[in-house]
């Protein structure tokens, strides 16, 4: 699904919610962000998605213009995690807080 994503034109909305795609599955989508130019909402929560998956999303919200929503809810993120993602939608300044 993330190799389709990075190619994609046209999705806008995608929910993966309640998947448990895990970090792996986090790494591999975030990654899919970064060269993505049509996504709008990504909603990711209850994935069991830990500290490096959350990492890689934030990193990759540093450069993704096109999304708007975010929904990572109920995830296992560590406070520094969160802070990071946090840190990474204000220095990205178009997404929408929840």
């Amino acid at each position: 699904m993330a190799k389709a994503l990075e190619m994609n034109q046209s999705l806008q909305t995608l929910c993966v919610s309640w998947n448990d795609i895990g970090c792996d599955g986090a790494v591999a989508i975030a990654k899919a962000l970064e060269t993505n130019q049509s996504l709008q909402e990504l909603k990711l929560s209850l994935n069991n998605i830990g500290r490096e998956g959350a990492a890689a999303i934030a990193k990759a919200l540093e450069t993704n213009t096109t999304l708007r929503v975010l929904e990572l809810r109920d995830n296992p993120n560590e406070s520094e995690v969160q802070e990071a993602i946090a840190e990474a939608i204000e220095r990205n300044r178009v997404l929408q807080p929840p």
